[in-house]
């Protein structure tokens, strides 16, 4: 369960149960949250729905800085003033077991996406995420700074769309998969969700979490995917993702079945 309260601050709720499929038993409520700009984490005995926020907030510990918030490199863009009706700030995800001290992971992430963001600034595309640069307090990145989009494709209607406009759409998250590959990254975690659709209907990919240089380990789990292995990051995840968009948009197959491949 996830929310916003009227002041701004973001919370997120995740029910931890047992692996019993035949008698699951409930553990307890895994929080995380970002009050004032500063992240927390705790757990809770109580269900989800059985808290109010008074509740969720006694069981919130601060989370050390470091372990979710990345130092600015200096040669990483600083974003501009934020704008609800154009900006959406991407703030880093975190669980309860990473408020551990010395856990920097999803800092690392976070840095890493960064990255990859700045190197696609250089290199922009219709089809991808227009990202204006990072947020930054004390010397630390806590936003991404990213353009706001109407929808993704998951909230689109596609049986409204006649088969032209849902063969353009797949046709455009090709052209920005090719992109990504011309410039020697995948995606690696391609799907309905991870594509937004901007006000002119165009297709766009979002969330580069997961995108690195081909042959580059995975720093996370990409759980849609079917492939055996994807420790490494591979085209062919994208490809796979691909399949699942058009098999979303009720379009024959159209990727080659050949490893690396995309269709001419």
């Amino acid at each position: 369960m996830d929310y916003e309260t009227a002041d701004g601050s973001q919370f997120s709720l995740r029910e931890i149960w047992s692996e019993d499929e035949g008698n699951p038993e409930f553990r307890g409520t895994h929080i995380t949250a970002f009050v004032d700009g500063n992240a927390y984490a705790g757990r809770s005995s109580e269900r989800a729905g059985e808290m109010d926020d008074a509740d969720v907030l006694q069981y919130l510990d601060p989370v050390p800085t470091e372990n979710i918030f990345p130092l600015m490199p200096n040669d990483f863009t600083v974003a501009p003033a934020f704008d609800a009706s154009k900006h959406y700030l991407k703030a880093p995800q975190f669980t309860y077991d990473d408020r551990l001290p010395g856990n920097t992971f999803v800092a690392d992430c976070f840095l890493h996406e960064a990255a990859v963001l700045e190197r696609l600034m250089k290199h922009p595309h219709p089809s991808i995420v227009t990202y204006f640069g990072c947020v930054v307090r004390n010397k630390r990145i806590t936003h991404l700074t990213l353009k706001r989009y109407p929808r993704t494709l998951t909230e689109l209607k596609d049986g409204d769309l006649p088969d032209t406009e849902r063969q353009l759409l797949r046709d455009n998250i090709e052209d920005g998969i090719r992109h990504l590959h011309s410039l020697g990254l995948a995606h690696n975690d391609l799907n309905p969700d991870n594509v937004c659709i901007d006000q002119d209907g165009r297709p766009v990919i979002v969330d580069f979490d997961s995108c690195l240089p081909f042959g580059e380990p995975l720093m996370k789990g990409v759980p849609h995917l079917a492939s055996d292995n994807v420790s490494l990051s591979d085209a062919k995840h994208d490809l796979e993702g691909l399949r699942n968009i058009e098999c979303f948009l009720h379009l024959a197959p159209q990727v080659a079945d050949q490893p690396g491949r995309l269709p001419r």
